[in-house]
């Protein structure tokens, strides 16, 4: 993988948010298949922001926290479905030929790298928005200001770890390999609590 593609996809994240909080769409993508998967992965993990931040609201009813929170689990398995598919697009189009070499693999995948480099982005992007606040004290901007330094740090050695699993992909030293989450909780045959709570119709009892 090339390391002017990471710069894209880091550039991108932000430019995204941008674009989405101004209703805009904004894929950009170029008909790029990697990069459609890094733009679902970071669309995901926009949504599921948003849906946090409602469900976690005073005023709303039982019927709507419940419809809510199976939108955010809607989302989260579509996330981890998407995290895996890049592991899959760059292990097929890129490092295939390191599988069977016994080599030693990282703790964590390219994907998983990304979703963490998506979300760092959107909480840039809001911690940002804080600083600007016309309706608060300094001193709530100072914090913020102070958490957004942390966080655009954060941001630089999590994009220089992921630079270096690349380069060390590149030279053949290290493989890849996809980790599959298998969420249980959306599986009704899965969850107790819902397969649990299915009861036998008579047809099925015979």
């Amino acid at each position: 993988m090339e390391f002017q593609l990471l710069a894209k996809i880091f550039d991108l994240f932000g430019e995204w948010v941008v674009r989405w909080e101004m209703d805009k769409i904004g894929r950009t993508t170029d008909n790029d298949p990697f990069l459609d998967l890094i733009f679902e992965l970071h669309r995901s993990n926009y949504l599921l922001w948003n849906e946090e931040d409602k469900v976690r609201r005073t005023d709303l009813d039982g019927k709507t926290i419940v419809s809510v929170k199976r939108g955010i689990d809607k989302l989260n398995q579509q996330r981890n479905d998407t995290i895996e598919h890049i592991d899959e697009w760059m292990l097929n189009n890129y490092y295939y030929h390191l599988i069977d070499q016994g080599l030693p693999i990282r703790s964590e995948t390219p994907g998983s790298v990304f979703d963490r480099l998506s979300v760092l982005a959107l909480k840039i992007y809001h911690m940002g928005k804080q600083t600007e606040r016309g309706d608060v004290d300094q001193s709530h901007i100072d914090v913020c200001k102070k958490k957004l330094g942390i966080l655009q740090s954060q941001q630089k050695d999590l994009l220089r770890a992921l630079s270096e699993m690349i380069s060390e992909l590149n030279a053949g030293k290290i493989r890849m390999k996809v980790y599959r989450q298998f969420k249980m909780y959306n599986d009704p045959n899965l969850n107790p609590q819902i397969y649990g709570s299915i009861k036998p119709t008579e047809e099925s009892k015979k």
